[in-house]
């Protein structure tokens, strides 16, 4: 991923604002950019400005006669250059944003256009362009179309192709230039074609149809295998491992386990190497903390955390949480899908995660007035799935079931494809459905048992009861017997 220079100085004093004569920009456009001069280390320089997600002015951008380029300021979150000038109100809608790679290319744009519609530039040329999209996609997603007018050369094309992944299905379009960018277009006189062009711009989309006999490459390249084992031998036996593209359902009822497990494979993927994204929207951040580092020192801290010392805690948050491989959401109940999904796009393309957590769906439809749940769980379980089709991380999902006829699942009732919520649009869209049951009404033995069921499994068909784990009151784990690891697997069914 392209990284940003650090703060290197503070802020230049502004800024003689003035028309870049030799680039065709007048005084009016410069001025509506705030883009000038100033002086920077003896020398003069052109200066733009940059503003974070709350638009305060944090960085400015550098660049001296020779073309050189630097930074100073805060460049760590930072919006789209000259977003704060349109419109800002999300779901009000808009036409159209043009999006270009730098800032002469943004005002040359709106010059053409008498500086009427919204135009933007990425902070860092093309190299940027997936990050600063991502970040600031809830914004672009207001308008109805985003044109990516970047350079003709290779990288700029390159750079926009890749781009579209990040951008709302249907909506994204590229402005295929005839010269080198859109400045040399202004510089040439060909302000009304550059418009043209614009305006004409479709959505672009590889429509995806390819001729089986020009995919013999495709099919002898090396297949991905599981980008991480599972801690659980059976599970780990029958799945063949967790995959990255895959969206793996959990379910159980109420209170039977589902935190615990999603908590212990956090752990096992941190420990793993993994980038592990993780919205708990059932607890607080401290809450998933306080289990996710219990399990690294095989304690429940979070029924008493004074049975490890401070020095203790803080060794177990570096272990699990040192290498910044792990991206919390710090939100407690439901929230819009849309926004969700926005968050979980941004963990993927900005963040690199490998997997993200969503506990757990319900609620996350639970908010949402007058609508009818199981067109809400269908609406949003697809949208999910796009989202892991599109970036390629692993999602584990989290579901309640709908109560059964006969034993219920909190009495030890067994799983089943037909308890999820809705109409049956979980089952078909995951690639894995891992259920939990567990007797909460029993004997002691039979309360601390969680018996792990796979219920569908796209990749191998195997499918049935795996693991059985066990509650360890002490350490606060769910573990699994020695027996298991030197005995035969069971056999499953299909």
């Amino acid at each position: 991923m392209e990284v940003l220079p650090p703060v290197v100085t503070p802020l230049l004093d502004f800024i003689n604002v003035k028309p870049l004569a030799s680039r065709g920009i007048t005084k009016e456009t410069a001025a509506l950019f705030n883009y000038g001069y100033s002086e920077y280390n003896g020398k003069t320089v052109q200066v733009s400005e940059f503003r974070n997600q709350q638009g305060t002015v944090v960085a400015q951008h550098i660049r001296d006669k020779e073309k050189r380029f630097a930074w100073v300021g805060d460049t760590s979150s930072m919006q789209l250059w000259g977003q704060h000038l349109w419109r800002q109100g999300i779901g009000r809608g808009g036409l159209m944003v043009v999006v270009t790679e730098g800032e002469i290319d943004a005002m040359s744009v709106s010059q053409v256009q008498d500086n009427k519609f919204p135009v933007v530039s990425l902070p860092n040329g093309a190299q940027s362009a997936k990050k600063y999209l991502a970040a600031n996609q809830q914004w672009l997603s207001q308008f109805e179309r985003i044109i990516l007018c970047f350079d003709s050369d290779e990288p700029g094309q390159k750079a926009a192709t890749e781009a579209l992944a990040v951008l709302p299905l249907g909506k994204a379009a590229i402005c295929h230039l005839p010269r080198k960018d859109a400045n040399e277009m202004l510089v040439n006189n060909e302000g009304h074609l550059l418009r043209d062009l614009i305006w004409q711009s479709t959505p672009s989309r590889p429509d995806g149809i390819v001729n089986a006999v020009e995919q013999w490459e495709e099919l002898i390249k090396p297949q991905a295998g599981a980008a991480c084992d599972y801690a659980w031998p059976e599970l780990n036996h029958m799945t063949r491992g967790f995959r990255k593209g895959e969206m793996l359902t959990l379910c159980a009822g109420s209170g039977i386990g589902k935190s615990s497990i999603c908590r212990e494979w956090a752990h096992h993927f941190l420990s793993k190497g993994m980038r592990v994204g993780y919205i708990a929207l059932e607890e607080s951040i401290k809450r998933s903390m306080q289990g996710i580092i219990g399990i690294e020192l095989n304690k429940p801290i979070h029924l008493d955390p004074d049975l490890v010392t401070p020095q203790e805690m803080k060794v177990g948050f570096d272990k699990v949480f040192g290498s910044g491989r792990c991206f919390l959401y710090n939100h407690f109940g439901s929230l819009d899908p849309e926004h969700l999904i926005d968050k979980i796009r941004y963990l993927a393309d900005v963040e690199n995660v490998d997997v993200v957590f969503l506990d757990h769906l319900t609620i996350v439809i639970s908010g949402l007035a007058e609508v009818d749940e199981r067109r809400a769980i269908d609406l949003t379980c697809t949208k999910l799935r796009q989202v892991v089709e599109q970036t390629g991380i692993g999602l584990v999902l989290v579901s309640h079931l709908k109560r059964p006829e006969g034993r219920n699942h909190e009495e030890g009732g067994q799983t089943s494809l037909s308890h999820l919520r809705g109409s049956h649009a979980i089952a078909q869209l995951s690639d894995m459905v891992v259920g939990a049951e567990r007797n909460q009404q029993g004997d002691m033995s039979q309360r601390n048992e969680l018996q792990i069921r796979v219920l569908k499994n796209r990749f191998s068909g195997q499918t049935g009861q795996c693991d059985k784990l066990l509650y360890d009151m002490t350490t606060g784990r769910l573990v699994v017997p020695m027996s298991s690891y030197f005995g035969a697997p069971k056999q499953t069914h299909h």
